[in-house]
């Protein structure tokens, strides 16, 4: 599953290359979901809790695959930094979709990390997270997955669950 998605992104860099605005690769990669039949939700809309009760916050992944399977979190950025990564382990961990694709489409060389949430190691905390094998700090644990991923857990009373 996890290379069919990463065979559309590849497609959409090599037509489109890099340069243009997050919104145009997303309608890109719509379109290549549907060539390749693959099932998706385009901002897929997840309720946040807390302590028990909704917040309004709602929080939206670019793309659901496979039936919540895969969040794919798209970006065009010049390079990817703790935030973005941040981020996707925050959807993992709020949705409990157990992988996730974060594709940079803003460089000449198409740039991605694969997250597992069952593979999850401990972060100190959400506000320093570190990608493995870049500057990790002592007192952060994670591992390299297959390709470059990246494989990290915090701790948070803060649950979600999809709308």
């Amino acid at each position: 599953m996890a290379y069919a998605i990463m065979g559309c992104a590849k497609r959409v860099h090599a037509t489109l290359g890099f340069g243009f605005l997050e919104s145009a690769y997303g309608d890109a990669m719509e379109i290549e979901f549907v060539k390749a039949g693959i099932p998706y939700v385009r901002e897929d809309q997840v309720r946040i809790y807390y302590d028990g009760k909704p917040l309004p916050t709602v929080w939206r992944a670019d793309f659901t695959c496979f039936d919540r399977e895969f969040i794919v979190e798209l970006k065009a950025i010049k390079t990817m930094t703790k935030i973005e990564w941040a981020q996707v382990v925050h959807y993992l961990r709020a949705t409990r979709i157990p992988y996730a694709l974060l594709v940079n489409f803003g460089r000449p060389t198409l740039q991605y990390d694969t997250f597992d949430l069952n593979r999850l190691h401990s972060v100190a905390s959400l506000d320093v997270p570190v990608p493995c094998g870049e500057d990790v700090a002592p007192n952060i644990s994670c591992q390299r997955g297959a390709g470059s991923g990246y494989m990290a857990r915090s701790t948070s009373e803060a649950v979600a669950e999809p709308l």
